[in-house]
């Protein structure tokens, strides 16, 4: 029966041409046996379905994407957890099969495998999950083509380096994944593709310094969808942290943006506008990450009080004892190192927050 299949499958590429020359095939057996094997088939669901192309071998998916460059100890990771929720192996199969498509076009295919797990861990049902997976497929295609025309870009090349250029805009560096995966995110999260679009054209005019590694441009991108929940406008944004790249601030500074933001937003009741446009004229006027954090976290502008035509209140109208000119009594204020900020997201897969088409 197995050679029966296998030369239906080989001589009918089509699967309707496929499934009657397997009947003819069947015919041409002892009367009675080819029908007894056909019954047999449909019953069994399965093996038919192997025999006619369809993805239930989880593991001939699985040597698709160590082919195509995927990071197949995580897509096994996946497939055990959806084994042990109980999923059929075509629901595995079409769980792992987004990241395959996206490992065969040179794109990062660990966020979606990571929204997977997430998914599981949740008991999200697959049949939530898998049209989820493939809107954050089809973002992570989108993000790789627009990282492809901006790379492309001269001024570009001369923001990133003529001699990084072209090795880090390469389809499989880690630095054109991370931008890649940061746009994707950001979509997901609700970004819109103009204002991503926008702030990435913006940066070789808005920032003088060179070179800026791919990596530090994709933490800016992974910033982007946290600022405006804060309550700042995308223009303000984008003003803000293309100021914070032009400084040289670490990924890890830029991470605490947000957070820092948030806090002297409720420290201050100024609205958080206000707040990040004074720390942009403050960061373009040479205040260092360590100082800017440290005056938001305290509920502070940086460097005591709003530049000119910035602000809802007078210079330094922050808590007591933490203007520019005043101590914090011991043990009040933030740690030396501020806390960490969980970065925005939109959950698993089939958790309706935060990513909007």
């Amino acid at each position: 029966m197995h050679s029966v299949a296998q030369t239906a499958y080989a001589q009918f590429p089509s699967p309707m041409i496929r499934l009657h020359g397997f009947i003819q095939a069947l015919r041409g057996l002892r009367p009675g046996l080819g029908l007894v094997l056909l019954v047999a088939l449909i019953g069994g669901g399965a093996p038919l379905q192997g025999a006619f192309g369809q993805p239930t071998n989880v593991q001939a998916v699985l040597d698709q994407g160590a082919a195509a460059g995927a990071n197949v100890e995580q897509m096994r990771t996946v497939a055990e957890r959806a084994r042990q929720a109980g999923l059929s192996e075509g629901a595995v199969a079409s769980l792992l099969e987004p990241a395959v498509a996206l490992a065969e076009q040179d794109l990062p295919t660990d966020p979606l495998l990571s929204k997977t797990l997430e998914g599981l861990a949740k008991q999200v049902p697959a049949s939530r999950m898998q049209p989820v997976l493939q809107q954050y497929r089809a973002r992570t295609e989108q993000a790789g083509a627009v990282v492809t025309r901006w790379a492309q870009r001269d001024a570009v090349q001369q923001l990133l380096g003529a001699e990084n250029a072209a090795s880090e805009a390469a389809p499989q560096t880690n630095d054109r994944a991370s931008l890649v995966a940061a746009i994707a995110e950001a979509r997901q999260q609700g970004v819109a593709a103009t204002h991503i679009e926008s702030f990435l054209a913006g940066l070789p005019d808005g920032v003088e310094r060179r070179p800026v590694p791919m990596s530090d441009v994709a933490a800016a991108v992974n910033v982007l969808p946290d600022l405006p929940d804060n309550g700042a406008s995308p223009e303000t944004a984008t003003q803000l942290v293309t100021a914070a790249l032009n400084a040289g601030y670490s990924p890890e500074s830029l991470r605490q943006l947000p957070s820092a933001l948030r806090s002297a937003r409720q420290n201050s009741n100024r609205p958080v506008d206000v707040l990040a446009q004074g720390t942009a004229q403050a960061i373009t006027k040479g205040a260092p990450a360590a100082s800017v954090l440290q005056s938001l976290f305290q509920g502070s502008f940086p460097g005591g009080g709003p530049p000119p035509g910035v602000g809802n209140g007078p210079p330094g109208n922050g808590p007591p004892g933490t203007g520019p000119d005043t101590g914090n009594p011991p043990g009040t204020g933030p740690p030396d190192n501020p806390p960490d900020d969980p970065p925005g997201g939109n959950g698993p897969p089939g958790n309706s927050g935060g990513g909007g088409p």
